[in-house]
């Protein structure tokens, strides 16, 4: 069968089809394949591979909205505002090796057989360093990880905030913080005893993982502190996931038992707003709303 060669392929300014013909030979030259693992082994860091990589996809082909997600990480790209139409890859799972992930991409027009066949080739440049950056998630997730709630620790909150604002910095997204704590923790701990302070924390840990989206993270600082990172983020989010906070607290039975309630204070990132600020505006919010519900008692 005859090939259509487009010979401005690689041009990274071009973004219209390779190819107007189905050909069962390569879609990517040699020197297309080399520019696409060059770019990809640039971090280990699963998002920032992950942005390169979408780069490449509408370098090559066009532009996606891609969402990535496995066990130790999660990508989301969106740019197009109509996703009529959806197309699902299954990484690594050919053969006897293990299946990395599911990537997903949304367009506004029907997926071509040629665009299938690109990303399957692009696909079989990213699984191998997708490995790597999944095993380095991997990791990290264990040194990041409060070992009694299984959720982030102070110090995955400190990097994953600063990159959060970064993000904003460059994607115009929005992102809110919220700080939660436990309301007389004390007196659970002295009444019930610590194991029922530890069980509780648990609780508290789940109900806040179950009420936010798969975007979104949740981080112990330490005690029966509690901070929900929100991006991207509007300011109706907070009052959805608060919402959902409450109807996850009133479902949990053991919670119910003690009569358990949270006081929860939240902030919105702007433009020239540090991690420090941002954090300082939002627990200020919570000591306010403390203060307002001991007054309507």
């Amino acid at each position: 069968m005859e090939t259509i060669h487009n010979n401005k392929h690689s041009n990274l300014g071009h973004r219209t089809p390779v190819f107007t013909v189905f050909s069962n030979e390569p879609l990517l030259s040699v020197k297309d394949k080399l520019l696409t693992l060059e770019t990809l082994q640039q971090s280990l860091d699963l998002k920032e591979m992950m942005d390169n990589f979408a780069t490449l996809v509408a370098t090559f082909n066009r532009p996606f909205n891609i969402r990535f997600q496995s066990a130790f990480g999660f990508f989301s790209l969106p740019k197009l505002q109509h996703n009529n139409f959806t197309k699902n890859f299954n990484l690594g799972s050919s053969g006897q090796s293990p299946r990395l992930g599911t990537m997903t991409y949304q367009s506004e027009t029907p997926f071509t057989v040629n665009e299938d066949k690109l990303l399957t080739e692009l696909h079989a440049l990213l699984i191998p360093n997708l490995k790597h950056a999944l095993k380095f998630s991997e990791l990290n997730a264990m040194v990041y990880k409060d070992h009694l709630t299984n959720i982030g620790n102070r110090a995955y909150y400190e990097e994953t905030i600063f990159h959060a604002i970064e993000q904003s910095n460059r994607a115009n997204l929005g992102l809110s913080l919220m700080v939660l704590d436990i309301n007389h923790f004390k007196v659970i701990n002295d009444t019930y005893g610590h194991l029922k302070g530890d069980q509780v924390l648990n609780q508290f840990a789940q109900v806040l993982t179950k009420s936010i989206r798969t975007s979104d993270i949740v981080f112990r600082l330490g005690g029966d502190e509690f901070v929900v990172i929100l991006q991207p983020s509007a300011p109706c989010s907070i009052d959805k996931v608060h919402q959902r906070i409450k109807e996850e607290i009133g479902n949990n039975i053991s919670l119910k038992e003690i009569n358990f309630s949270a006081s929860i204070g939240y902030s919105h990132w702007e433009i020239g707003t540090s991690a420090t600020q941002l954090f300082e505006l939002a627990d200020q919010n919570l000591y306010e709303n403390k203060a307002l519900a001991r007054i309507q008692r």
